[in-house]
């Protein structure tokens, strides 16, 4: 699971980051104090959680998460913020959570537990136990659609292709190109590794 933290008070980005790895021990947790740092390793990496604060200069929590979704479309957002007012602002744009500061474990445990779509944790040797052959891609790539409870249809729609092609590709039918790969792992929040697997499995 990949978590980012934004929050212009460095205690808090820490405190937030020690109780995220406090929950899930194997989490990747970035955290930062400024919008442009956050907006910078989003495209790097395929964040699962962002724990965002709303009052920040510069940009505002509220806009921050909308950036974020376009570069990550199944990113959980959970705000975290010192004003309780903000709550309905922050539902309209259908975040996991809204969390009033101080939070602490307890609260941080529920809000991960019910995340709107639910972060992939594939072991690294999902294929080699599960499958074998030409058909690892299509498997892995299905395993994900369903771990982030996402139809063919919906998958599809993301992807600019038709539901028949997701088929194919599930069914190790066709193999999408790499620049196709990269998209999918963008769309479904994985790491392309979890799409394709270690290289040793394909010598």
């Amino acid at each position: 699971m990949n978590v980012l933290i934004v929050d212009d008070e460095r205690l808090i980005v820490e405190d937030l980051a020690r109780d995220v790895k406090t929950l899930y021990p194997n989490a990747v947790v970035d955290g930062v104090t400024s919008v442009h740092d956050a907006l910078t390793l989003v495209q790097e990496t395929s964040y699962d959680v962002a724990l965002l604060d709303i009052d920040m200069p510069g940009m505002d929590g509220f806009a921050l998460a909308k950036k974020l979704a376009q570069d990550c479309p199944t990113i959980n957002i959970v705000f975290v913020t010192g004003h309780p007012d903000y709550a309905l602002d922050a539902h309209e744009l259908y975040c996991s959570a809204f969390l009033v500061k101080p939070i602490g474990v307890r609260k941080l445990r529920r809000a991960f537990q019910n995340l709107r779509r639910p972060f992939v944790d594939l072991p690294q040797d999902f294929s080699k136990e599960h499958y074998s052959g030409g058909d690892v891609l299509g498997k892995r790539l299905e395993a994900c659609r369903e771990q982030r409870g996402m139809s063919r249809k919906e998958l599809a729609e993301l992807m600019d292709v038709t539901r028949q092609t997701v088929f194919r590709w599930e069914q190790g039918e066709r193999v999408p190109d790499v620049l196709t790969f990269v998209r999918l792992a963008r769309v479904l929040g994985v790491r392309v590794e979890d799409l394709m697997g270690s290289l040793e499995q394909w010598q």
